[in-house]
Protein backbone atom coordinates (compact mmCIF):
# COMPACT_ATOMS: atom_id res chain seq x y z
CA UNK A 1 0.00 0.00 0.00
CA UNK A 2 1.15 3.47 -1.04
CA UNK A 3 2.28 5.62 1.55
CA UNK A 4 -0.44 8.66 0.95
CA UNK A 5 -3.32 5.67 0.62
CA UNK A 6 -1.56 4.15 3.86
CA UNK A 7 -1.92 7.78 5.94
CA UNK A 8 -5.56 8.14 4.50
CA UNK A 9 -6.43 4.64 5.64
CA UNK A 10 -5.11 5.67 9.20
CA UNK A 11 -6.68 8.60 9.41
CA UNK A 12 -10.36 6.89 8.41
CA UNK A 13 -12.27 6.32 11.81
CA UNK A 14 -12.93 2.25 12.12
CA UNK A 15 -16.28 2.88 10.95
CA UNK A 16 -15.66 4.62 7.78
CA UNK A 17 -12.98 1.71 7.13
CA UNK A 18 -15.63 -0.97 7.34
CA UNK A 19 -18.01 1.26 4.89
CA UNK A 20 -14.98 1.43 2.30
CA UNK A 21 -14.33 -2.24 2.68
CA UNK A 22 -18.14 -2.84 2.60
CA UNK A 23 -18.53 -1.41 -0.65
CA UNK A 24 -14.90 -2.62 -2.02
CA UNK A 25 -16.32 -5.80 -1.74
CA UNK A 26 -19.85 -5.28 -3.06
CA UNK A 27 -18.48 -3.16 -6.20
CA UNK A 28 -15.41 -6.91 -6.99
CA UNK A 29 -18.90 -9.14 -6.32
CA UNK A 30 -20.49 -7.44 -9.08
CA UNK A 31 -17.69 -6.68 -11.41
CA UNK A 32 -16.94 -10.69 -10.70
CA UNK A 33 -20.61 -12.21 -11.65
CA UNK A 34 -20.35 -9.73 -14.79
CA UNK A 35 -17.16 -10.84 -15.71
CA UNK A 36 -18.02 -14.69 -15.63
CA UNK A 37 -21.75 -14.63 -16.25
CA UNK A 38 -23.37 -14.88 -19.69
CA UNK A 39 -23.39 -11.23 -20.96
CA UNK A 40 -27.19 -11.13 -21.01
CA UNK A 41 -27.57 -12.55 -17.38
CA UNK A 42 -28.89 -10.17 -15.18
CA UNK A 43 -27.94 -7.28 -17.14
CA UNK A 44 -30.36 -4.82 -19.54
CA UNK A 45 -26.66 -3.35 -21.05
CA UNK A 46 -27.19 -5.62 -23.70
CA UNK A 47 -30.62 -3.74 -24.62
CA UNK A 48 -29.02 -0.53 -24.85
CA UNK A 49 -25.84 -1.73 -26.49
CA UNK A 50 -28.50 -3.21 -29.40
CA UNK A 51 -30.67 0.23 -29.15
CA UNK A 52 -27.21 1.63 -30.38
CA UNK A 53 -26.97 -1.03 -32.65
CA UNK A 54 -30.23 -0.25 -33.82
CA UNK A 55 -29.67 3.75 -34.05
CA UNK A 56 -26.43 3.57 -36.17
CA UNK A 57 -28.57 1.00 -38.65
CA UNK A 58 -31.11 3.67 -39.17
CA UNK A 59 -33.46 1.00 -37.89
CA UNK A 60 -36.15 1.17 -35.21
CA UNK A 61 -35.33 1.67 -31.69
CA UNK A 62 -39.10 0.20 -30.29
CA UNK A 63 -39.34 -2.83 -31.85
CA UNK A 64 -38.52 -5.47 -29.75
CA UNK A 65 -34.95 -7.99 -30.71
CA UNK A 66 -35.22 -11.34 -30.20
CA UNK A 67 -34.33 -12.64 -26.84
CA UNK A 68 -34.08 -8.79 -25.29
CA UNK A 69 -36.49 -6.73 -23.61
CA UNK A 70 -37.90 -3.69 -24.95
CA UNK A 71 -36.13 -0.56 -25.26
CA UNK A 72 -37.87 1.79 -23.28
CA UNK A 73 -35.41 4.98 -22.80
CA UNK A 74 -35.49 8.40 -25.00
CA UNK A 75 -33.94 8.22 -28.11
CA UNK A 76 -30.71 10.13 -26.95
CA UNK A 77 -29.49 6.88 -24.73
CA UNK A 78 -29.42 5.32 -27.85
CA UNK A 79 -27.04 7.90 -29.22
CA UNK A 80 -24.75 7.44 -26.58
CA UNK A 81 -24.85 3.96 -27.03
CA UNK A 82 -24.07 3.61 -30.57
CA UNK A 83 -20.67 4.67 -30.19
CA UNK A 84 -20.10 1.66 -27.76
CA UNK A 85 -21.96 -0.73 -30.07
CA UNK A 86 -18.47 -2.45 -31.35
CA UNK A 87 -17.20 -3.08 -27.93
CA UNK A 88 -17.15 -6.46 -25.84
CA UNK A 89 -20.55 -6.49 -23.91
CA UNK A 90 -18.85 -7.27 -20.86
CA UNK A 91 -16.03 -4.10 -21.17
CA UNK A 92 -19.19 -2.14 -21.90
CA UNK A 93 -21.04 -3.70 -18.82
CA UNK A 94 -18.04 -3.44 -16.38
CA UNK A 95 -17.75 0.21 -17.40
CA UNK A 96 -21.10 1.47 -17.70
CA UNK A 97 -21.50 0.07 -13.73
CA UNK A 98 -18.26 1.82 -12.75
CA UNK A 99 -19.30 5.25 -14.01
CA UNK A 100 -22.71 4.33 -12.46
CA UNK A 101 -21.06 3.57 -8.67
CA UNK A 102 -18.37 6.34 -9.06
CA UNK A 103 -21.22 9.24 -9.93
CA UNK A 104 -23.63 7.30 -7.36
CA UNK A 105 -20.79 7.44 -4.33
CA UNK A 106 -20.25 11.48 -5.36
CA UNK A 107 -23.42 12.11 -4.86
CA UNK A 108 -24.32 10.11 -1.58
CA UNK A 109 -21.50 12.04 -0.03
CA UNK A 110 -22.22 15.04 -1.08
CA UNK A 111 -26.02 14.80 0.16
CA UNK A 112 -23.89 13.76 3.66
CA UNK A 113 -22.24 16.68 3.54
CA UNK A 114 -25.00 19.04 2.33
CA UNK A 115 -27.79 17.64 4.30
CA UNK A 116 -26.39 15.23 6.91
CA UNK A 117 -23.26 17.34 8.20
CA UNK A 118 -23.23 15.95 12.28
CA UNK A 119 -23.51 12.22 11.71
CA UNK A 120 -21.18 10.49 13.58
CA UNK A 121 -18.52 8.53 11.72
CA UNK A 122 -20.53 5.18 13.23
CA UNK A 123 -23.79 6.66 12.00
CA UNK A 124 -22.14 8.00 8.53
CA UNK A 125 -20.55 4.35 7.87
CA UNK A 126 -24.55 2.67 8.07
CA UNK A 127 -25.43 5.75 5.74
CA UNK A 128 -23.25 4.59 3.04
CA UNK A 129 -23.82 0.58 3.62
CA UNK A 130 -27.13 0.95 4.06
CA UNK A 131 -27.53 2.76 0.57
CA UNK A 132 -24.78 0.21 -0.87
CA UNK A 133 -27.87 -2.73 -0.04
CA UNK A 134 -30.27 -0.72 -1.83
CA UNK A 135 -28.93 0.67 -4.65
CA UNK A 136 -27.49 -2.91 -5.41
CA UNK A 137 -30.50 -3.96 -7.76
CA UNK A 138 -29.80 -1.09 -9.85
CA UNK A 139 -25.92 -1.85 -10.23
CA UNK A 140 -26.26 -5.47 -10.53
CA UNK A 141 -28.19 -5.60 -13.53
CA UNK A 142 -26.65 -2.47 -14.94
CA UNK A 143 -30.14 -0.29 -14.96
CA UNK A 144 -29.78 3.63 -16.00
CA UNK A 145 -32.01 3.83 -12.92
CA UNK A 146 -28.16 3.93 -11.12
CA UNK A 147 -27.19 7.06 -13.16
CA UNK A 148 -30.66 8.69 -12.50
CA UNK A 149 -29.95 8.64 -8.80
CA UNK A 150 -26.41 9.74 -9.21
CA UNK A 151 -27.84 12.73 -11.22
CA UNK A 152 -30.50 13.63 -9.13
CA UNK A 153 -28.16 13.54 -5.88
CA UNK A 154 -25.62 15.32 -7.17
CA UNK A 155 -28.10 17.93 -8.80
CA UNK A 156 -29.55 18.74 -5.44
CA UNK A 157 -26.53 18.68 -3.81
CA UNK A 158 -25.30 21.64 -6.48
CA UNK A 159 -28.57 23.61 -5.40
CA UNK A 160 -27.89 23.70 -2.18
CA UNK A 161 -25.01 25.32 -2.71
CA UNK A 162 -26.33 27.72 -5.32
CA UNK A 163 -24.54 26.18 -8.03
CA UNK A 164 -27.33 26.53 -10.76
CA UNK A 165 -25.87 25.19 -13.94
CA UNK A 166 -24.39 22.42 -12.48
CA UNK A 167 -27.52 21.52 -10.88
CA UNK A 168 -29.37 22.04 -14.04
CA UNK A 169 -27.42 20.01 -16.24
CA UNK A 170 -27.69 17.02 -13.53
CA UNK A 171 -31.39 17.32 -13.20
CA UNK A 172 -31.71 17.50 -16.94
CA UNK A 173 -29.64 14.55 -17.05
CA UNK A 174 -31.43 12.63 -15.29
CA UNK A 175 -34.40 13.94 -18.09
CA UNK A 176 -32.25 12.73 -20.25
CA UNK A 177 -32.11 9.55 -18.64
CA UNK A 178 -36.22 9.20 -18.28
CA UNK A 179 -38.37 11.53 -18.93
CA UNK A 180 -40.34 11.69 -15.35
CA UNK A 181 -37.31 12.64 -13.65
CA UNK A 182 -38.23 16.34 -14.36
CA UNK A 183 -40.19 16.92 -12.08
CA UNK A 184 -37.92 15.93 -9.58
CA UNK A 185 -35.91 18.74 -11.49
CA UNK A 186 -39.16 21.13 -11.12
CA UNK A 187 -39.68 20.66 -7.29
CA UNK A 188 -35.78 21.44 -6.74
CA UNK A 189 -36.29 24.68 -8.56
CA UNK A 190 -38.81 26.14 -6.28
CA UNK A 191 -35.80 27.43 -4.22
CA UNK A 192 -34.88 29.88 -7.00
CA UNK A 193 -37.07 29.15 -10.05
CA UNK A 194 -35.92 32.31 -11.83
CA UNK A 195 -32.29 31.11 -11.74
CA UNK A 196 -32.95 26.91 -12.31
CA UNK A 197 -36.01 26.83 -14.70
CA UNK A 198 -34.24 28.69 -17.60
CA UNK A 199 -30.98 26.74 -16.87
CA UNK A 200 -33.08 23.23 -16.57
CA UNK A 201 -35.41 23.77 -19.81
CA UNK A 202 -32.16 24.73 -21.86
CA UNK A 203 -30.65 21.20 -21.16
CA UNK A 204 -33.84 19.21 -21.57
CA UNK A 205 -34.09 20.73 -25.19
CA UNK A 206 -30.54 20.00 -25.78
CA UNK A 207 -31.28 16.39 -24.88
CA UNK A 208 -33.96 16.35 -27.22
CA UNK A 209 -31.84 18.31 -29.76
CA UNK A 210 -29.31 16.05 -29.79
CA UNK A 211 -30.08 13.45 -31.72
CA UNK A 212 -31.28 15.73 -34.48
CA UNK A 213 -27.64 16.60 -34.93
CA UNK A 214 -25.72 13.05 -35.65
CA UNK A 215 -29.13 11.85 -37.57
CA UNK A 216 -31.56 12.31 -40.72
CA UNK A 217 -34.07 14.85 -39.04
CA UNK A 218 -36.71 12.28 -40.54
CA UNK A 219 -35.45 9.13 -38.98
CA UNK A 220 -35.16 10.61 -35.80
CA UNK A 221 -38.33 12.29 -35.90
CA UNK A 222 -40.11 8.89 -36.53
CA UNK A 223 -37.95 7.60 -33.16
CA UNK A 224 -39.61 9.87 -31.15
CA UNK A 225 -42.90 8.93 -32.63
CA UNK A 226 -42.24 5.40 -31.87
CA UNK A 227 -41.50 6.25 -28.21
CA UNK A 228 -44.38 8.64 -27.74
CA UNK A 229 -46.61 5.33 -28.98
CA UNK A 230 -44.50 3.31 -26.78
CA UNK A 231 -45.44 5.34 -23.60
CA UNK A 232 -49.18 5.71 -24.45
CA UNK A 233 -49.61 2.18 -25.45
CA UNK A 234 -47.00 0.77 -22.23
CA UNK A 235 -50.02 -0.55 -19.57
CA UNK A 236 -49.24 -3.33 -17.63
CA UNK A 237 -52.00 -3.24 -15.50
CA UNK A 238 -53.97 -6.12 -16.51
CA UNK A 239 -51.10 -8.50 -17.19
CA UNK A 240 -49.99 -11.43 -15.16
CA UNK A 241 -48.71 -10.83 -11.41
CA UNK A 242 -45.29 -11.18 -12.67
CA UNK A 243 -45.05 -8.18 -15.12
CA UNK A 244 -47.52 -6.21 -13.13
CA UNK A 245 -46.38 -2.48 -12.01
CA UNK A 246 -44.45 -2.13 -8.58
CA UNK A 247 -46.60 0.51 -7.42
CA UNK A 248 -49.36 1.30 -5.00
CA UNK A 249 -51.74 -1.15 -7.20
CA UNK A 250 -49.44 -4.22 -6.74
CA UNK A 251 -51.09 -3.36 -3.03
CA UNK A 252 -54.87 -3.41 -4.00
CA UNK A 253 -54.36 -6.13 -6.54
CA UNK A 254 -52.36 -8.76 -4.41
CA UNK A 255 -54.30 -7.90 -1.16
CA UNK A 256 -57.57 -6.65 -2.00
CA UNK A 257 -58.11 -8.62 -5.24
CA UNK A 258 -58.74 -4.69 -6.90
CA UNK A 259 -57.65 -4.41 -10.28
CA UNK A 260 -56.43 -0.52 -10.72
CA UNK A 261 -57.09 0.99 -14.11
CA UNK A 262 -54.16 2.29 -16.05
CA UNK A 263 -56.43 5.94 -16.12
CA UNK A 264 -56.78 6.16 -12.24
CA UNK A 265 -53.05 4.88 -11.39
CA UNK A 266 -52.15 7.72 -13.92
CA UNK A 267 -54.68 10.38 -12.20
CA UNK A 268 -53.04 9.06 -8.64
CA UNK A 269 -49.88 9.74 -9.75
CA UNK A 270 -50.51 13.20 -11.02
CA UNK A 271 -52.81 14.28 -7.90
CA UNK A 272 -49.35 13.30 -6.17
CA UNK A 273 -47.69 15.45 -8.23
CA UNK A 274 -49.47 18.01 -7.60
CA UNK A 275 -49.90 17.78 -3.73
CA UNK A 276 -46.13 17.24 -3.29
CA UNK A 277 -45.53 20.63 -5.76
CA UNK A 278 -47.80 22.59 -3.64
CA UNK A 279 -46.66 21.23 -0.21
CA UNK A 280 -43.00 21.82 -1.29
CA UNK A 281 -43.85 25.49 -2.70
CA UNK A 282 -45.77 26.31 0.89
CA UNK A 283 -42.32 25.01 2.65
CA UNK A 284 -40.88 27.87 0.58
CA UNK A 285 -43.29 30.83 1.25
CA UNK A 286 -42.71 29.97 4.61
CA UNK A 287 -39.27 30.59 4.94
CA UNK A 288 -38.07 26.75 5.91
CA UNK A 289 -35.07 27.45 4.23
CA UNK A 290 -32.88 26.54 0.87
CA UNK A 291 -31.43 22.85 2.47
CA UNK A 292 -35.15 22.11 4.23
CA UNK A 293 -36.74 22.84 1.00
CA UNK A 294 -34.74 20.94 -1.37
CA UNK A 295 -34.24 17.77 1.60
CA UNK A 296 -38.07 17.83 1.18
CA UNK A 297 -38.20 17.97 -3.02
CA UNK A 298 -35.36 14.94 -3.06
CA UNK A 299 -37.64 13.14 0.09
CA UNK A 300 -40.92 13.42 -1.51
CA UNK A 301 -40.42 13.61 -5.30
CA UNK A 302 -38.14 9.87 -5.12
CA UNK A 303 -41.12 8.57 -3.03
CA UNK A 304 -43.12 10.04 -6.16
CA UNK A 305 -40.75 8.65 -8.47
CA UNK A 306 -41.26 5.44 -6.92
CA UNK A 307 -44.46 4.01 -5.18
CA UNK A 308 -46.78 6.75 -7.75
CA UNK A 309 -44.16 6.72 -10.99
CA UNK A 310 -45.39 6.20 -14.16
CA UNK A 311 -42.92 3.42 -15.15
CA UNK A 312 -42.17 1.37 -11.60
CA UNK A 313 -40.12 -1.63 -11.64
CA UNK A 314 -39.03 -3.69 -8.78
CA UNK A 315 -35.54 -2.09 -9.26
CA UNK A 316 -37.19 1.36 -9.53
CA UNK A 317 -36.71 1.73 -6.07
CA UNK A 318 -33.58 1.94 -6.34
CA UNK A 319 -33.99 5.51 -6.72
CA UNK A 320 -34.66 5.78 -3.00
CA UNK A 321 -31.44 4.01 -1.84
CA UNK A 322 -29.91 7.17 0.09
CA UNK A 323 -32.97 9.44 0.83
CA UNK A 324 -33.87 5.93 2.65
CA UNK A 325 -30.33 5.71 4.43
CA UNK A 326 -30.30 8.89 5.39
CA UNK A 327 -33.59 9.00 6.93
CA UNK A 328 -33.13 6.19 9.55
CA UNK A 329 -29.23 7.49 10.93
CA UNK A 330 -31.10 10.61 11.94
CA UNK A 331 -32.53 10.99 15.83
CA UNK A 332 -35.75 11.00 15.42
CA UNK A 333 -38.98 10.58 17.92
CA UNK A 334 -40.02 7.07 18.09
CA UNK A 335 -42.69 6.36 16.51
CA UNK A 336 -41.23 8.28 13.66
CA UNK A 337 -37.81 6.46 14.15
CA UNK A 338 -40.06 2.99 14.03
CA UNK A 339 -42.32 3.41 10.90
CA UNK A 340 -38.80 4.71 9.16
CA UNK A 341 -36.88 1.49 9.84
CA UNK A 342 -40.12 -0.64 9.18
CA UNK A 343 -39.95 1.14 5.39
CA UNK A 344 -36.01 0.31 4.68
CA UNK A 345 -36.56 -3.44 6.19
CA UNK A 346 -39.09 -3.78 4.14
CA UNK A 347 -37.29 -2.52 1.34
CA UNK A 348 -34.07 -4.04 2.49
CA UNK A 349 -35.67 -7.42 2.23
CA UNK A 350 -36.81 -6.88 -1.13
CA UNK A 351 -32.93 -6.55 -2.17
CA UNK A 352 -32.08 -9.87 -0.42
CA UNK A 353 -35.35 -12.11 -1.43
CA UNK A 354 -34.30 -10.98 -5.10
CA UNK A 355 -31.04 -13.00 -4.72
CA UNK A 356 -33.29 -16.05 -4.96
CA UNK A 357 -35.16 -17.53 -7.42
CA UNK A 358 -39.16 -16.11 -8.10
CA UNK A 359 -38.62 -13.18 -6.27
CA UNK A 360 -40.99 -11.59 -7.73
CA UNK A 361 -43.90 -13.44 -5.55
CA UNK A 362 -42.30 -11.58 -3.00
CA UNK A 363 -42.39 -8.51 -4.65
CA UNK A 364 -46.24 -8.44 -5.90
CA UNK A 365 -47.13 -8.64 -1.77
CA UNK A 366 -46.23 -4.60 -1.94
CA UNK A 367 -43.08 -4.39 0.37
CA UNK A 368 -41.38 -1.65 -2.00
CA UNK A 369 -44.40 0.78 -2.12
CA UNK A 370 -45.63 0.49 1.57
CA UNK A 371 -41.64 0.73 2.68
CA UNK A 372 -41.44 3.88 0.60
CA UNK A 373 -44.77 5.19 1.94
CA UNK A 374 -43.45 4.58 5.30
CA UNK A 375 -40.58 6.72 5.09
CA UNK A 376 -42.52 9.95 4.78
CA UNK A 377 -43.09 10.99 8.03
CA UNK A 378 -39.29 11.22 8.69
CA UNK A 379 -39.15 13.04 5.37
CA UNK A 380 -42.00 15.64 6.59
CA UNK A 381 -40.21 15.27 9.89
CA UNK A 382 -37.07 17.25 8.39
CA UNK A 383 -39.05 20.38 8.17
CA UNK A 384 -38.85 20.76 11.60
CA UNK A 385 -35.28 21.59 13.66
CA UNK A 386 -33.84 18.65 14.49
CA UNK A 387 -31.15 17.93 17.07
CA UNK A 388 -27.58 17.68 16.39
CA UNK A 389 -26.25 15.07 18.13
CA UNK A 390 -26.69 11.42 18.12
CA UNK A 391 -29.00 11.06 21.21
CA UNK A 392 -29.52 7.26 20.32
CA UNK A 393 -26.65 5.41 19.11
CA UNK A 394 -27.43 3.14 15.63
CA UNK A 395 -27.84 -0.54 15.77
CA UNK A 396 -24.50 -1.17 15.12
CA UNK A 397 -22.49 1.41 17.88
CA UNK A 398 -24.80 -0.81 20.06
CA UNK A 399 -23.58 -4.28 18.90
CA UNK A 400 -20.07 -2.77 19.10
CA UNK A 401 -20.37 -1.98 22.88
CA UNK A 402 -21.89 -5.03 23.81
CA UNK A 403 -19.07 -7.02 21.65
CA UNK A 404 -16.25 -4.99 23.56
CA UNK A 405 -17.71 -5.44 27.10
CA UNK A 406 -17.97 -9.51 26.39
CA UNK A 407 -14.25 -9.06 25.28
CA UNK A 408 -13.30 -7.45 28.34
CA UNK A 409 -15.24 -10.13 30.51
CA UNK A 410 -13.44 -12.98 28.66
CA UNK A 411 -10.12 -11.09 28.82
CA UNK A 412 -8.79 -10.39 25.37
CA UNK A 413 -6.15 -7.81 25.43
CA UNK A 414 -6.28 -4.58 23.77
CA UNK A 415 -4.11 -2.55 22.17
CA UNK A 416 -2.93 0.50 24.47
CA UNK A 417 -4.59 3.32 22.05
CA UNK A 418 -7.53 1.14 21.96
CA UNK A 419 -7.94 1.31 26.17
CA UNK A 420 -7.28 5.32 26.19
Amino acid sequence: MSSPVRLWWIALPVPARWAVIFWALLLAAVAGRVAFSNPGFQSVVPIYLAAGQKWADREDLYARVYSLDLYRNPPVVAVGFSALADLPVKVVGLAWRGLGAGLFLLGAWRIRREFLPDLSPARAAVFFVLAGVLVLPALNNGQTNLLLVAAALNGTAAAARGRWTEAAAWLGLAGWLKVYPLALGALVAVVAPWKLIPRLAAVALAGIALPFAVADPEYVLSQYQSFLTYLSSDDRTLSELKRIPRDWSVIARTWFGTVVEARVVQSVSLAVLVGVGTLVAWAAVRGAGRRKVLGLSLGLGTVWMTAFGPATESNTYSLLAVVAAGAVVVPRAPVVAALTWSGVVLLAATVFRGMFPADWRFQVLGPQPLGALLLIPAILSDLVARPATDARPPVFVVVGRIASRIRDRVGVSRPVAARQ
